[in-house]
């Protein structure tokens, strides 16, 4: 038993060694977003300081890269395009709102480690970094940035055939925060990303 695990070891070895060229992909994605996003309101004169919870669950953000990939390893560039967050009241806690709106986009730089098992089924791990625009309107205050943002991921990709993958992942991603400052006082307002996301991806 032993020689034959060292066996299918070796071959492993040798098909993943004879997969090292360099190959190109496309992938595209549909998610399901579990959107964390803090809002909080402080006033100089009199020190108070307002917060408020405005998650969110979205379906149908889309992410499209397109990447290379040599044996283990592979980079990409993706596009993230999200669906806005939307309320047309807040009243949680000492904030009140008669609307919020949340604009959220970012591209990205991803890495990713590909643990080859020589059957269809691939796990993944990888990380990203890159620019986030986010543009938060609430209440009489509105303003729109671009900032450094991260993401990490896993998932496990299913090989149709040699060109042809199925992806299932999460993603975890930190946009940053707006902040607008206004006459008596700053707002801020911060979101972070818990992603559901299942896609394919086509290998040149």
């Amino acid at each position: 038993m032993k020689k034959f695990l060292l066996l299918a070891g070796v071959a492993c070895l040798f098909g993943a060694n004879a997969q090292a060229g360099v190959n190109q992909y496309v992938s595209a994605k549909l998610s399901q977003d579990y959107n964390k996003v803090k809002a909080k309101v402080a006033t100089y004169e009199d020190g108070d300081i307002s917060r408020a919870k405005l998650n969110k669950s979205l379906f149908a953000a889309t992410h499209l890269a397109y990447g290379v990939r040599a044996g283990y390893v592979r980079g990409e560039v993706e596009l993230n395009n999200s669906r806005d967050i939307k309320r047309n009241w807040v009243n949680d806690e000492n904030l009140s709102l008669d609307h919020f709106r949340l604009y959220k986009h970012s591209f990205m730089a991803n890495a990713y480690f590909d643990y080859l098992t020589c059957t269809p089924w691939t796990p993944y791990v990888g990380a990203g970094l890159g620019v986030a625009y986010l543009k938060a309107d609430f209440g009489d205050v509105a303003k729109s940035v671009y900032n450094l943002a991260w993401q990490v991921m896993g998932g496990v990709t299913y090989d149709l055939n040699s060109h042809w993958a199925l992806d299932a992942g999460y993603r975890y991603a930190d946009l940053g925060r707006v902040r607008k400052a206004f006459e008596g006082g700053v707002a801020k307002v911060s979101h972070r990303d818990h992603e559901i996301m299942f896609g394919v991806r086509y290998t040149f």
